[in-house]
């Protein structure tokens, strides 16, 4: 399974078109939040719509910029993967939308609690899986989450969920500056970056997970294989 991951796109619709070719030949496009500038419904329509000019196959989280009419209508396309579990080719993938608090006080922060209770919602649907992917906005704490201050802008709750359960993958974004590939507890935690700026994920699923960090305007980054 070939999938394209992407965070933090905050209305970009041109960096879309330009890597539409990329995404029309992967399995899966998945979107880690923060998909609107305005915070709108409205911008998460036109962008989502540019999405489905590539492909389909779309599962998404709103982010922390989101309002929460956003991931309405991400669950009215039958997208959203907030606080719910779905499993694809044996895969099993959930997700968290929005963040932690912040200081900035933006659009939908959850309360660590509500947080790990959206966790625990999702995964039961795909704990037995072979395989298991969380796509969440916010980054557990301490694991590609420093802002530019290097400041932990990560989640305890997602911290705490892989620290005692089974994951083997988690996709996040949320800090633009955070973007990278780290192993933590067993599972490899790989943060986007933004989007906007043309970064992204390549992802394959075999019998191993690869992980690759891509930019539209650069050659692929070092990648990590979680075995």
């Amino acid at each position: 399974m070939k999938i394209f991951v992407m965070s933090d796109i905050h209305g970009a619709v041109r960096s879309i078109e330009r890597a539409s070719e990329i995404m029309a030949r992967s399995d899966l496009i998945l979107i880690a939040g923060d998909i609107t500038r305005s915070k709108s419904r409205t911008e998460a329509e036109e962008l989502i719509a540019a999405v489905e000019r590539c492909s389909s196959r779309i599962l998404a989280v709103h982010g922390n910029w989101d309002r929460i009419e956003v991931k309405d209508f991400l669950e009215g396309k039958g997208y959203s993967l907030h606080a719910r579990g779905e499993m694809i080719g044996g895969i099993g993938f959930f997700g968290l939308g929005g963040s932690s608090p912040t200081p900035m006080k933006t659009a939908t922060e959850y309360s660590e609690a509500d947080m790990m209770r959206f966790l625990d919602r999702g995964y039961e649907t795909v704990r037995n899986a072979e395989k298991i992917i969380l796509l969440t906005h916010c980054p557990p704490q301490g694991v590609r989450d420093r802002t530019y201050r290097g400041l932990p802008g990560g989640s305890r709750s997602v911290r705490a969920f892989l620290e005692t359960h089974r994951v083997d993958l988690c996709l996040c974004g949320h800090i633009h500056e955070a973007g990278g590939i780290e192993s933590f507890h067993g599972t490899v935690v790989a943060n986007g970056g933004t989007f906007k700026q043309g970064n992204y994920l390549n992802i394959e699923i075999g019998e191993n997970i690869l992980v690759k960090e891509e930019n539209l305007n650069l050659r692929s980054f070092p990648s990590l294989i979680s075995l």
